[in-house]
């Protein structure tokens, strides 16, 4: 029938079968759960794996996931922006997070960048600097970057964003699970209730008034209804920079930040309407947890794969020395940035930087499944916050480090090498001032108390 036609519904299901399979998987192997693994990133590799890039026992419509992953991301920041905060953690930890990023960014382009010039001083500086493009940006600016860098001389560029960007998600798993696991033995994984944060907010409505089912259908017109508005706030922006192309098409490029922005208005207008409240911080959470889920699964499952042998070894190094550097450097520097949720943070930002948002975020689940622990509220605010800090990267020394490469080459790379370093000087500087970020003592260790006077 024409109902069943070009794949969209089959891509769909093929990914619900696949969460339904990894939970079948994790209960008949509980050693599985007991790892923390985020099943969606189980469901997603197992797509990826069975899908047409390897074994071709199923076929995944790539464009319909990758819209999925797009648009979910929106739903996610809706979700979490129209809940109220769990206790009023949004300002400090969500600064925090705003430096956060774009050092985290800062450093792994230093990195990847020193990286290539002590290897091979041939060598495009693409192989470095497209290391925080798959490893935070994700598999779609790593390949649109990549691509971009061929005419300046990097080989095969778009598939060396690509396999970058899949090496990406095998470092969050590798170095992710034991992570959690290790901050769980500690005991850094406190749980809501033991804060003093609530896990759950109790129903807004009367139970015997509705149904679950008619409760959870109002959250899910609520987010329906602030993406329409999005939708329509995006357009209108669009149009106003339609001169500047570029500009334009960042706007559709930030809509999630567009999306939170305006579920929280939304939020504060629904406070005033009398009777229960109607939006339930439960139900959103899971609505939200879920999309999570969906969007994960649906981006691993859409990477594509692409053998690249002849550059294996700075792909390898780079990728390597940023999968090494990410986790060590959120664990040291979470207990130091983030009084609230310190780990839960650490666990985030670390699945950002090795990911994508989602991936984040599902990494997340594992310590907070229904995302109601401060991290996710820094995720939102935090994520819109960074802008202005990511901006110089993105729009300057990355693309004067690559016009740089040819004549005057290497020397004009150490050259950005040092403005890198300034620029994570800069940040660390302002983080410190004005970001919360505080030099807990001892400095050798990872988990510094939080009282410490000399702080």
């Amino acid at each position: 029938m024409r109902f069943w036609e070009g794949g969209g519904v089959r891509t769909a299901l093929a990914i619900l079968v696949l969460l339904l399979g990894a939970e079948l998987v994790a209960r008949l192997v509980p050693a599985l759960r007991r790892l923390g693994l985020p099943l969606a990133i189980v469901a997603g590799t197992a797509g990826l794996l069975l899908g047409d890039q390897a074994l071709a026992w199923i076929h995944l419509d790539t464009q319909l996931l990758e819209s999925a992953v797009y648009h979910g991301l929106a739903v996610v920041f809706i979700a979490v922006g129209l809940q109220a905060p769990a206790g009023g953690g949004r300002s400090a930890g969500a600064r925090s997070m705003a430096f956060a990023i774009p050092f985290m960014m800062g450093t792994q382009d230093l990195l990847g960048l020193g990286a290539v010039l002590l290897l091979d001083r041939s060598l495009h500086p693409g192989f470095g600097l497209l290391l925080p493009m798959g490893f935070k940006e994700g598999p779609g600016r790593a390949l649109s970057m990549g691509a971009a860098w061929e005419a300046s001389g990097l080989p095969a560029g778009a598939q060396v964003g690509l396999v970058t960007a899949v090496l990406n998600y095998a470092w969050c798993v590798v170095a992710g699970i034991p992570l959690v696991i290790w901050g769980r033995r500690r005991g850094w994984a406190g749980s809501a209730e033991a804060a003093g944060w609530p896990s759950a907010q109790a129903p807004a409505v009367d139970p015997a008034a509705e149904s679950g089912i008619e409760a959870l259908g109002r959250q899910a017109a609520l987010v329906g209804f602030c993406y329409l508005l999005t939708w329509a706030a995006c357009a209108a922006l669009a149009r106003a920079l339609s001169g500047s192309p570029d500009l334009a098409a960042m706007v559709w490029g930030f809509h999630f930040i567009i999306g939170a922005t305006i579920a929280m208005i939304v939020r504060s207008l629904l406070d005033r309407v009398p009777g229960p409240a109607l939006v339930d911080n439960a139900l959103m959470g899971r609505l939200g947890g879920t999309t999570v889920d969906l969007i994960t699964a649906s981006a691993l499952a859409a990477v594509q794969l692409t053998v690249l042998r002849a550059h294996w070894l700075p792909i390898a190094l780079v990728t390597t020395l940023g999968g090494l550097w990410t986790p060590g450097l959120c664990v040291w520097m979470a207990r130091r940035a983030w009084t609230e949720a310190p780990f839960e943070h650490a666990v985030l930002w670390f699945g950002m930087s090795t990911g994508t948002l989602p991936t984040g975020l599902a990494l997340l689940r594992v310590v907070d499944p229904e995302l109601r622990r401060p991290a996710a509220v820094s995720a939102v605010f935090g994520s819109a916050g960074s802008i202005p800090g990511v901006a110089p990267l993105l729009l300057l020394l990355i693309p004067a480090t690559v016009q740089a490469f040819g004549t005057g080459w290497p020397g004009r790379g150490w050259l950005m090498l040092g403005a890198l370093a300034l620029y994570c000087l800069i940040v660390l500087v302002l983080w410190r001032a004005v970001g919360g970020l505080r030099f807990r003592r001892p400095l050798g260790s990872a988990w510094p108390p939080l009282a410490d006077p000399k702080a």
